[in-house]
Order: C-alpha cells, then structure tokens, then sequence
C-alpha cells in the first residue's frame, strides 16, 4: 500500500516546481514592467531620445515579451502534469477500492494496474518535455543576450565613427582656417610690395618735375 501510494507523492512534488517557477516569473514580470514604466516616465521628460535610451527600451520590451512568453509555458507545464497527477491520484484510489470491496475482481485490477504504469509513463514523458523546454527557454535567453550584445557593439560603432566624422570635421575646419590665414597673409604681403612700388614710383615722379626747366 506504501508503495504504491509512492508515484503521486513523488509527482505532486514535481508538479510543485513549475508552480514555484511560475510564482517567480510573475513576480520578475510584474517587477520588469514596474522599471519600464519608471525608465518610459524618466524619458519622457527629455525632449528626445538618445541611441542608448531607445536601445535600452528595447532590451527592457523583449525581456518583458521573453517572460510573458515563459510564464505561458510554464502554466502550461504545470496544468499538464496537474492533469497527470489526478489521473494517477485517481487510478490509485480506484485500485485501492477495488482491492477492498472485491479482491478477485483480477480483470479489473490487471487494467488498473496497466493504467497505472501507463501514468507513470505520462508523467516521465511530461518531465522529460519540461527539460526540453527549459533547455528551449536558456537557448532563447542566450539569443537574447548575443542579441543584445550585438545591438550594443553596432551602436558603439555607429557611436565612434560619428566621433571620428566629427573629428574629421573639425580637422577640416582648421585647415581650412589656416588656408585663409596663409592666403590673408600672402595678400598683406603682396599688398604692402604693391604699396612700396607705388611709393617709390610717386618718389620719382617728384624728383623728375623738380629737375624740369
């Protein structure tokens, strides 16, 4: 009696995980939410936003969508290995009174028997989908994270080489400046010959008229 009373105890406590589990998505669901609402009204109060806020308010969106997307698989876990879990509390009720009320009923107690090993086997399969999707939901995280990390470096790329067009820019500039500067400076130059020419010639011209009879 023990025994066989073993199966659902063992499976009521693996049912209990995913509720555990769920609990706590809900928990970092409503937690998440709580940051974007606090990061969307800090935001809101500059005029605009930067290449890193919108990348940040995308990062914060697909964790929110990757946990409402776990949450619904874990409830769905969790009612199917509820469902199995009656089914074999049942089972084993039903075995239990047939022994008591009619133990030659052997018929009945061979289909029970078989319906039994057939939940366990249910409830196997059941542990072994929910490892699958665990392994599912840790692939989905790391693509997130080689998702994010990659948005970032884009940015920080996009972000240096308008620092270097910047620069460049300003590099321009200033030589540009220095160009005039030259060019201003070989005007005054020019300038200043063109003006002691003229000087020396006005110079000339006095001295021819003074010699004239």
């Amino acid at each position: 009696g023990g025994g066989e009373g073993e199966p659902p105890q063992v499976a009521g406590a693996q049912a209990a995980r995913p509720e555990d589990r769920l609990t706590l998505l809900l928990r970092l669901r409503a937690q998440t939410k709580q940051q974007l609402l606090e990061y969307k009204s800090m935001v809101d109060a500059t005029e605009e936003k930067s290449p890193e806020q919108i990348l940040q308010d995308k990062q914060v969106e697909a964790k929110i969508e990757d946990l409402e997307n776990e949450i619904e698989e874990v409830k769905i876990a969790f009612e199917m290995k509820k469902l199995a879990l009656d089914r074999m509390q049942l089972s084993t009720a039903l075995k239990k009174n047939l022994e008591k009320n009619n133990p030659r009923t052997s018929v009945l107690m061979d289909n029970m028997k078989h319906i039994l090993k057939l939940n366990k086997l249910i409830m196997k399969s059941h542990q072994e989908s929910w490892d699958l999707e665990e392994k599912l939901l840790d692939v989905r995280k790391k693509r997130l994270q080689l998702k994010q990390a990659s948005e970032s470096k884009l940015l920080e790329i996009q972000t240096e080489k308008n620092k270097q067009k910047d620069d460049l820019a300003v590099m321009e500039n200033s030589d540009k400046i220095k160009a005039i500067q030259q060019n201003l400076q070989m005007e005054i130059q020019i300038t200043t010959v063109i003006q002691h020419v003229f000087q020396n010639l006005i110079l000339g011209s006095k001295a021819n008229w003074a010699e004239d009879p």
